[in-house]
C-alpha cells in the first residue's frame, strides 16, 4: 500500500516524517526550493505502507472572477455579487500542485496532515480536489493531532479520520462572501474616490472584518476628540496611626498649619488613606456644604470593620485570543508576531497548537508529564517541582470547548531557546503551571467609618498563600497593611481635605484593547485577528505610535462618510460581520446550509453597495473635510516614535488637591492666575473672580495650580 501524506507547512512534513520513520527516512527534492518529499516505510494496521510525506506552503486553490469578463475597468462593480467564480491553482503555487499530482498518481491513499481548524479542513479540501483529479480512485484519511510529540503522531497515523465537509462548506462561504463583497465594495470606493487622493494609484480597500476593526479606533479616536472635561470634587480623609495608638491620639489644631498630629517620637507610624462612599460631586457647593459639615465637627467614628477570608483565582487555560490580548500586553509584542513565533513553536514540538478557543483541558489529561518537562528550567523549574511534589490542583474549566484542540500548553523544553522565542514560550510555560497550581489566599480587611453625615472606608489585604502568583509573574496581587480597628473606635483625621480634579478622555486603544473589542463583538476569529490589525496599518487607515493606535485621516474620513449615509445596521461597526461568523459556526454545526448563508449575506451587502452608490458624495465631502495626506504620510513615517502627540494616554481621571496637608483657617479671598485652578488660597474662604476661571472654596493649606 502506497499513501501519501500531504503537511500544511514544510517544517510540519519533516516533523511528520522524523516521528514516523524514527528518523529513518529517503529526502527527495521537488521543482519547489521549500518543499521536499520524505520516503520511508510504516506499519499501519499490521499492515507495511510505503509513505511519502509532501507539503504545502498554506492554501493551494483560491476563488477569482475571470479576468477577461470581470476585471477593474470592464464590469460595474455591482455584477460582482453575482458574476461566476471559478477555482484555480494560486500563483507561485503551481509546482506545488504538480508535486501532488506526480505522487497521487501511483498512490492508494490520501492522507491529509494540514491543521486541525476551519481553515485546514478546507486546505485539506483543496488538496483532496488536486490529487483526485488524476487519482479519482483515492482513498481519503484526515489525521487529527493537536501536537508534534510522538505519541500523537503515532495515534493520528493509526486511527485516521473523515475530512469534515461542514468545515469546508463554511471555508468555502466565508472565502465567496469575503471576495464578492469586498472586491465589490474595494472597486467602488477606489474607481470613485482615487481621485480625491494624492496618490491617485492607491487601492482604498474594503473587507468585512477590515473596516468594523478601523472602526473601533475611528470610534476611540472620536470619543477622544468630543469629549468635554468635567471638574469634579471629592473628600479625602486620611488618619496616621501610631503602634498601640489608635484610642485617644493626641491632637492639636493649628491655626497656622491646619490639622496635624502630635506625632510621638517612639513607634512606627502608619498612614490610613480612606475613601468616600459618594466617590466624588460634580457640583462644588454640594460638595463644599458636605465638607464644611465635617470640617466643623471632624471626629470619626468606625462603624463596622468586616474581615473575611478571600481568594485570587489562578488564570483559566490559554486560548488563542488570550494569548495574543495578554502576551502582547506583558511583552509588548505585536500580535502578528506573537502567532509567527506561537507557530514556530508548534512545528518545533514545543507547544501544543496554537490556534484554539478551548479553555479547559480534557479530564484523562496528563498534567504530571507536562510539568515534569518543566522542572529543570533555572527560572521556573523550582515551581515546577513543588506543583509535582503535592502542590498541583486541577485547572479551572472555563466552559468553551472546540472539539479540536486542548488549550494551548507545552509539549517540549528547549534551553537554547533565546530572544522572543523563549519570552513567549516562557509566558506559555508559566501561564500551564500557574493553571496547574493552587489560588492565592489572602486576608482582606475593610473598615468603615463616618464623620456626620459622610462615609469613608478603608481596605487591608494581608497575603497568606502567594501560590499560582509565584510563577506567574505576569499578575499582581499586593498587600496593604491596616491598623487593627475595632467597630466604635474614635480617631481624629490627620488630614480632611476637598480635593479637585478634571475627569481625563478614555486613551486610545492599545493592541490588547483592540483585540478585546474584537473578541468582544465577534470580529474575525482566533486564527485572523492578528491579521485583521495588520490589515488596517498595510492599507494606510491606521498606524500605530507608542504601542497606541491611531487612525490616519484618511482613516477617519471613510469610517465617518460611511457612518454619514445612516445605514441602519453600519458597514463600519461589527454587526453585520458578527452576524456572518455566527452563520458560519451553523454551517459548521450543521443548522443551516450554505447556500441560504450566501444569498441572505449577499442580499444584505448588496443592498448597502446601492445605497452607498446613490449617496457617494457624503464619502466625497467626508474625504474633503477630512481627509490630509501629509499628515498621513509624516504619521507612517514617525509611527512607533515617540509618545502620541496631543492625546492622554493615561485614561484615568487627573486629579490635584486644594491643598498638601493640614486645614487652614480664617476667612479670605481666594486668588486665581490665568491658566491656575486653584479652590481658593491657604487662609480660607474665598471666592475669587476671573474672567474665564471662577475660584471658590475653602482654602485647606497651599496649592498653586492643578497637577
Amino acid at each position: 500500500m502506497r499513501i501519501l501524506c500531504v503537511a500544511e507547512k514544510p517544517s510540519a512534513s519533516k516533523q511528520i516524517a522524523e516521528i514516523l520513520s524514527q528518523r529513518s527516512f529517503r529526502t527527495e527534492s521537488t521543482s519547489n526550493r521549500y518543499i521536499k518529499n520524505y520516503t520511508f516505510d510504516y506499519t499501519i494496521n499490521n499492515r507495511t505502507a510505503s509513505m511519502v510525506v509532501t507539503a504545502l506552503l498554506g492554501h493551494l486553490t483560491g476563488l477569482d472572477f475571470n479576468k477577461e469578463q470581470y476585471g477593474w475597468t470592464k464590469c460595474d462593480p455591482d455584477t460582482l455579487f453575482h458574476a461566476p467564480t471559478y477555482r484555480n491553482v494560486l500563483p507561485n503555487q503551481d509546482t506545488i500542485a504538480e508535486n501532488l499530482k506526480r505522487q497521487a498518481r501511483n498512490a492508494e491513499v490520501l492522507f491529509i496532515w494540514t491543521d486541525c481548524d476551519r481553515e485546514g479542513e478546507g486546505i485539506g479540501a483543496e488538496v483532496k480536489n488536486i490529487c483526485t483529479s488524476v487519482n479519482p480512485r483515492l482513498e481519503i484519511w484526515r489525521a487529527r493531532f493537536s501536537s508534534f510529540q510522538g505519541a500523537a503522531i503515532h495515534q493520528a497515523a493509526r486511527t485516521p479520520d473523515r475530512l469534515d465537509m461542514r468545515l469546508v462548506d463554511a471555508v468555502n462561504t466565508r472565502e465567496e462572501l469575503d471576495l464578492r463583497i469586498g472586491a465589490a465594495f474595494t472597486r467602488l470606493q477606489t474607481l470613485k474616490l482615487q481621485h480625491y487622493l494624492a496618490d491617485t494609484r492607491q487601492i482604498l480597500s474594503y473587507g468585512s472584518c477590515q473596516f468594523p476593526t478601523l472602526g473601533f479606533v475611528v470610534d476611540r479616536y472620536m470619543a477622544i476628540q468630543k469629549f468635554v472635561p468635567e471638574d469634579f470634587w471629592q473628600i479625602d480623609m486620611e488618619y496616621t496611626h501610631h503602634e498601640n495608638a489608635i484610642h485617644g491620639a493626641d491632637m492639636i489644631i493649628d491655626e497656622g498649619a491646619g490639622m496635624n498630629v502630635n506625632k510621638k517620637k517612639d513607634g512606627d507610624t502608619h498612614v490610613v488613606k480612606f475613601n468616600w462612599k459618594r466617590n466624588r460631586l460634580f457640583d462644588y457647593w454640594a460638595a463644599f456644604i458636605l465638607y464644611e459639615a465635617c470640617y466643623q465637627n471632624p471626629l470619626a467614628t468606625v462603624t463596622a470593620v468586616r474581615k473575611k477570608q478571600i481568594t485570587k483565582r489562578k488564570p483559566l487555560p490559554l486560548t488563542t485570543v488570550e494569548l495574543q490580548k495578554t502576551a502582547n500586553r506583558m511583552l509588548h509584542i505585536p500580535s502578528d508576531v506573537i502567532m509567527t513565533i506561537a507557530e514556530s513553536l508548534y512545528n518545533r514540538g514545543l507547544i501544543s497548537y496554537p490556534r484554539t478557543e478551548t479553555d479547559e483541558f480534557d479530564d484523562k489529561f496528563d498534567f504530571m508529564k507536562h510539568v515534569q518537562m518543566q522542572v529543570n528550567d533555572r527560572d521556573w523549574g523550582r515551581y515546577a517541582q513543588l506543583i509535582r511534589d503535592g502542590e498541583f490542583e486541577r485547572p479551572r474549566k472555563g466552559g468553551h470547548n472546540d472539539k479540536a484542540h486542548p488549550p494551548i500548553h507545552p509539549t517540549g523544553y528547549d534551553q537554547s531557546l533565546s530572544g522572543n522565542d523563549k519570552r513567549v514560550y516562557e509566558f506559555i510555560a508559566r501561564r500551564f503551571l500557574a493553571c496547574c497550581w493552587k489560588d492565592a489566599l489572602g486576608f482582606e480587611t475593610v473598615v468603615e467609618a463616618q464623620i456626620t453625615t459622610e462615609d469613608f472606608d478603608a481596605r487591608g489585604l494581608i497575603i497568606l498563600e502567594r501560590n499560582f502568583l509565584e510563577v506567574y509573574t505576569y499578575d499582581k496581587w499586593k498587600g496593604n497593611y491596616l491598623p487593627d480597628f475595632e467597630q466604635g473606635d474614635q480617631f481624629m483625621p490627620s488630614s480632611l481635605l476637598l480635593n479637585s480634579g478634571t475627569t481625563s478622555a478614555p486613551s486610545l486603544l492599545k493592541e490588547y484593547d483592540l483585540i478585546a473589542l474584537m473578541e468582544k463583538n465577534e470580529i474575525g476569529t482566533d486564527a485572523t485577528i492578528a491579521d485583521h490589525i495588520k490589515k488596517i496599518q498595510d492599507r494606510m487607515y491606521a498606524y500605530k505610535e507608542n504601542e497606541y493606535f491611531h487612525p490616519t485621516t484618511l482613516g477617519i474620513a471613510l469610517i465617518l462618510g460611511y457612518d454619514e449615509i445612516g445605514f441602519e445596521t453600519s458597514l463600519s461597526k461589527p454587526f453585520l460581520r458578527r452576524e456572518m461568523e455566527a452563520d458560519l459556526k451553523r454551517i459548521c454545526q450543521g443548522t443551516i446550509e450554505k447556500a441560504n448563508v450566501i444569498q441572505q449575506s449577499l442580499e444584505k451587502y448588496r443592498s448597502m453597495y446601492g445605497r452607498t452608490l446613490n449617496e457617494l458624495n457624503k464619502l466625497v465631502a467626508s474625504l474633503r473635510t477630512h481627509y490630509r495626506p501629509d499628515q498621513d504620510s509624516r504619521n507612517h513615517a514617525n509611527s512607533n516614535q515617540g509618545s502620541p502627540s496631543g492625546f492622554n494616554s493615561n485614561n484615568s481621571d487627573t486629579s490635584s488637591s486644594t491643598s498638601r496637608r493640614g486645614r487652614g483657617r480664617g476667612r479670605g479671598r481666594g486668588s486665581r492666575s490665568s491658566g491656575n485652578t486653584n479652590r481658593g488660597s491657604r487662609g480660607g474662604r474665598g471666592r475669587g473672580s476671573n474672567s474665564n476661571n471662577r475660584s471658590r472654596g475653602r482654602g485647606r493649606g497651599a496649592n498653586n495650580s492643578n497637577q
